[in-house]
């Protein structure tokens, strides 16, 4: 008969391979809600700091009624910079937004069924710069670090789409449980092969166990002083986050720290049937990808977003808990050295 700890870890694998299977179906399959692509290419000359033409305008049709995000990119020669503004049939700018060059997507937006102008326009001085932010209601920053084109040619590739912010959001829930649930897996197989013997279930004595649910407690009241101070800064409008989500993974965050810091304190954090050495890999290696995500989103400018932390950030927090982690065993083990 196989022991429980073999049957575990083949079925987990199984069930992961199987779900990754299918987020990579969905992802070779996946064809966005796209409500059409205008590409076309800007050429422009510059004289003296002035372009030639001064803009582009082309239609962009909106078929129907709906919840919609746009995506738009561009990448020319550098020192050319374009300002792209999308206007409704009454002129009201919907979208406008400036830069050398970018890929990115704007805020999920209600739009009406119509013809919508997509104008590029070229900048060459401050001056134009802030006749085109104020034209879209953009609040001027930062136009100073721009250095303007004053003489050459350029040409530039501009794709502008439209995508149904509703489809995007039924994917992002559906990685989102994809994800937790693979992970809770992963973790499944670790307390699994972490274990001594053939049971896998963590062994505690009645000392330990007292440890824990002191260890609990402690986490339970952070959490809830965590979610007090959220919930002052929510009163007092400081934004800190960007939505609820980033708020919760935090609270979480503080509220695991403070039970795993407690625990390893005082010796009821590993189990007597567990090894200590594979579950301590296993952190560095959860931890180690934590920080690998976080340099990526920390590099691409994702972590915060006008002064708010974004839901990017949850890896980050992430990593600083394994941290904290790392730096309680090792006062420990300091401890205990000088103890001995």
């Amino acid at each position: 008969m196989k022991s429980k700890k073999k049957i575990t870890i083949v079925i987990c694998s199984v069930l992961i391979v199987l779900l990754v299977a299918f987020a990579c179906m969905m992802i070779i399959s996946d064809t966005p809600a796209s409500k059409g692509l205008l590409a076309f290419t800007g050429d422009v000359n510059i004289e003296d700091g002035v372009p030639s033409p001064a803009s582009e305008t082309k239609d962009f049709v909106v078929e129907e009624d709906g919840e919609y995000y746009w995506i738009y990119d561009w990448m020319g020669e550098p020192g050319m910079i374009t300002g792209m503004s999308i206007k409704d049939a009454d002129g009201v700018s919907v979208f406008a937004c400036t830069a050398e060059g970018c890929y990115a997507e704007s805020e999920p937006m209600e739009l009406k069924a119509g013809t919508y102008e997509v104008e590029v326009v070229y900048l060459t001085n401050d001056e134009d710069m802030r006749a085109f932010l104020a034209d879209n209601g953009i609040t001027e920053v930062g136009t100073e670090l721009y250095n303007y084109a004053e003489n050459g040619n350029w040409s530039t590739e501009y794709a502008v789409g439209l995508e149904s912010a509703s489809a995007t959001s039924i994917l992002f829930k559906m990685a989102l449980i994809l994800g937790i649930v693979i992970g809770l897996l992963v973790v499944v197989i670790i307390l699994a092969v972490t274990k001594t013997g053939d049971d896998t279930k963590n062994q505690f004595d009645e000392r330990q166990e007292l440890v824990r649910g002191k260890g609990f407690q402690y986490g339970f009241f952070a959490i809830m002083i965590s979610n007090a101070v959220l919930l002052f800064m929510k009163a007092f409008e400081i934004p800190l986050f960007s939505d609820l989500q980033v708020a919760m993974v935090l609270s979480i965050v503080i509220g695991i720290s403070v039970f795993a810091c407690y625990c390893i304190w005082n010796d009821g954090y590993f189990a007597l049937n567990e090894k200590r050495t594979g579950l301590l890999i296993s952190f560095g290696c959860c931890g180690l990808l934590n920080v690998l995500i976080s340099i990526k989103h920390i590099k691409d400018g994702a972590i915060i977003e006008n002064g708010a932390f974004t839901f990017r950030s949850a890896n980050l927090f992430c990593a600083l808990l394994f941290f904290v982690i790392f730096i309680a065993l090792l006062a420990k083990h300091i401890k205990d050295g000088k103890e001995e």
